[in-house]
């Protein structure tokens, strides 16, 4: 009797242990969908990244299905096989691309596929899904190592200025120095910029100045006085333009009519002395004219000495000529 309420309370216990491990196995069952259609795609990449059989396919971060195999194709090229549930076979579509992710913190690779735009069409099971390269981290550092050296020589510059800084015979510090003793002087009031800022006197000109000017520049601008005028006026400015093209004229036709007076300017010298180097000879030939005069009335009168011995002599008279009496009539105007 004992030994039946021992087996019965054995067989109990093996049957709710079988129970509970079917139990189990379902849940497994149905937690890794093994009761679930799924759908086969594929997708071709250069550098899986360490994704392998197993990893996990996740649909914008939801668990849709796993990669059931990574083969290397005849072109060098990496195919990798996923199933993806068919309940969710509706969003692998044409634009949908898939690329390496990664689970937690621990570095952990997945399949991540981006759900597809309701426009474009669905691609079917053993379709091939468009596919992003994954970043390598050594392709990173590559990248990065020009800027990681561009870095060095800022931190190396900062340095300097560091250094430069922190010396107390420096540049820095004596333009620091400076800079405080300008300051000390300006709150003193001494020199120009102390009393601009000390001296109300000064202050109150300044801004008297700037509105002066202000109100000029208003003037300017609503037209008010010849400025203004001049400044928003077509009409005036026109007329000012035409009266600008007129004097441009007249300095223009002076520059003609003085070029003539010009040359004849630069004649003059030579004619000078031209008419130097004549009045020259002529006082030259002028020294000797009294002389030549001289001579002539010597001559002249020796001639009419000839001439009257001439006359004198019988022998010659007869081939001299008569003189003829020369008169000049007169007649008197009677009025």
């Amino acid at each position: 009797m004992i030994s039946r309420k021992y087996e019965t309370v054995v067989g109990l216990f093996v049957v709710a242990s079988l129970v509970a491990l079917l139990i189990m196995v379902l849940i497994v069952a149905q937690e890794e969908g093994l009761w679930v259609d799924y759908a086969d795609y594929q997708a071709e990449f250069r550098n899986v990244a360490g994704l392998k059989k197993g990893s996990e396919v996740r649909l914008a971060g939801v668990k849709v299905g796993t990669v059931t195999s990574i083969d290397i194709g005849p072109r060098g090229e990496i195919i990798v096989t996923f199933q993806v549930m068919g309940k969710y076979k509706d969003q692998i579509r044409q634009d949908t691309k898939a690329h390496i992710g990664y689970i937690g913190l621990l570095g952990d690779r997945s399949l991540e596929v981006t759900a597809g735009s309701p426009k474009e069409p669905v691609i079917p099971p053993e379709g091939k899904v468009a596919s992003i390269e994954p970043l390598d981290f050594t392709d990173i550092l590559a990248k990065a190592q020009p800027y990681l050296e561009d870095l060095q020589k800022v931190l190396s510059g900062l340095a300097s200025i560091t250094k430069t800084l922190s010396d107390p015979e420096g540049d820095m510090k004596q333009v620091v120095a400076q800079l405080r003793e300008i300051v000390e002087k300006a709150n003193r009031g001494e020199g120009t910029l102390g009393m601009f800022i000390n001296d109300q006197a000064l202050y109150r000109q300044t801004t008297q100045a700037m509105a002066n000017a202000n109100k000029i520049l208003q003037n300017l601008e609503s037209s008010r006085g010849l400025m203004g005028a001049l400044v928003n006026d077509p009409s005036l400015k026109k007329d000012a333009k035409k009266t600008i093209e007129d004097l441009r004229a007249v300095v223009a036709n002076l520059i003609t009519v003085t070029k003539p007076l010009k040359e004849t300017a630069e004649k003059l010298p030579n004619l000078a002395k031209k008419v130097g180097s004549f009045l020259e000879n002529l006082d030259k030939a002028g020294e000797g004219l009294p002389d030549l005069v001289i001579s002539g009335q010597g001559v002249l009168h020796d001639a009419d000495q000839v001439a009257a011995a001439a006359k004198r002599s019988w022998l010659l008279r007869r081939y001299l000529k008569k003189p003829q009496e020369r008169t000049i009539r007169m007649e008197r105007e009677i009025r």
